[in-house]
């Protein structure tokens, strides 16, 4: 289990930094925003596995890799899939395949019955989700680090463990960005320590 707390520590530092220096610069913030996170460090280590558990098994699957567009999405051991199949029977198959993880608390199927999304789209997805990201953070009465961003042909899912007061704020920024089609919270009740301001 060490090796995959170190592990997932040091993803977040490539994530982040794009040269040596700021591999130097950056390894204090992403300790940091380990740390900050309202999970522990182990469900944050359970969290990457079921993602790339059941990514994996959905990508190597010749039916759905070829003719789905599927993304796995996992906090506090709830997972929510989001994207598109073509047929009820392809849905089916994701959804069952998903729910043969043991770490799985709960599943939230987002999964459209549709084409695949373009490549436009998608990356009109990921420009909302950075948008939408860069207002969370800057808002003053949010922890913005605490709230997951899904993009999905335009539909915002939100996760995340946050104050009732915090989720309110989320909601309504996502609901007032433009290009956002349908927001869809899928957060967990938070309360903040009384020392904590």
């Amino acid at each position: 289990m060490k090796f995959f707390k170190l592990l997932l520590i040091g993803f977040a530092l490539t994530q982040l930094t794009a040269c040596a220096v700021a591999v130097f610069a950056g390894a204090a913030g992403t300790t940091a925003v380990v740390a900050s996170d309202r999970r522990d460090v182990d469900t944050q280590v359970a969290d990457h596995e079921l993602e790339k558990g059941i990514q994996h098994k959905l990508n190597h699957d010749p039916a759905i890799a070829k003719q789905s567009h599927v993304t796995v999405v996992s906090y506090n051991k709830n997972v929510l899939l989001v994207g598109q199949a073509p047929t009820d029977f392809l849905l089916d198959k994701i959804v069952k395949m998903a729910t043969e993880d043991p770490n799985l608390a709960d599943l939230y199927n987002e999964v459209r019955i549709a084409e695949n999304s373009s490549t436009a789209q998608r990356t009109q997805d990921t420009w909302l989700t950075t948008k939408l990201k860069t207002r969370m953070l800057a808002d003053k009465e949010l922890d913005g680090h605490q709230v997951k961003i899904i993009t999905e042909n335009g539909e915002v899912f939100l996760m995340g463990k946050l104050t009732e007061h915090e989720q309110k704020i989320a909601v309504t920024i996502a609901r007032n960005m433009s290009g956002v089609k349908r927001v869809i919270d899928i957060f967990e009740p938070y309360t903040k320590p009384a020392n904590d301001n």
